[in-house]
């Protein structure tokens, strides 16, 4: 895995890591742990106190992949033998780009979507 995608990854993981301390925290103030319908419960130890929390544990949705540069590369040039050059050159110019490496990653699995419909 690249380091930017590694990168991306991790700030995706902050986010949600931040999103949960902030509902957590909202829960405390007002003195309960409000549980969405088909959440599930895991039971959390309070330091100090006897006690424990329900505190909601929440399922990540499945990540979207993006596809790699290789990915990408590896089916342009599938098609470009195929006889479709100027078909994957127009797609490539119709997202800003005039060869693959200047492609904006974004734009991949559209590209790649685009370029997998060609007949």
């Amino acid at each position: 895995m690249s380091r930017i995608k590694l990168a991306l990854e991790v700030v995706e993981n902050m986010r949600n890591l931040a999103s949960s301390i902030e509902y957590l925290v909202q829960a405390m103030e007002r003195n309960e742990l409000a549980i969405e319908p088909n959440e599930k419960v895991q039971p959390v130890k309070a330091e100090g106190k006897s006690e424990s929390l329900e505190v909601p544990v929440t399922e990540a949705a499945p990540k979207e992949t993006i596809p790699t540069l290789e990915e990408v590369r590896a089916l342009m040039a599938a098609k470009n033998r195929e006889g479709h050059r100027e078909a994957v050159k127009t797609i490539l110019n119709k997202y800003g780009a005039q060869k693959l490496t200047a492609l904006d990653p974004s734009y991949y699995k559209q590209v790649m979507q685009e370029v997998g419909d060609l007949k």
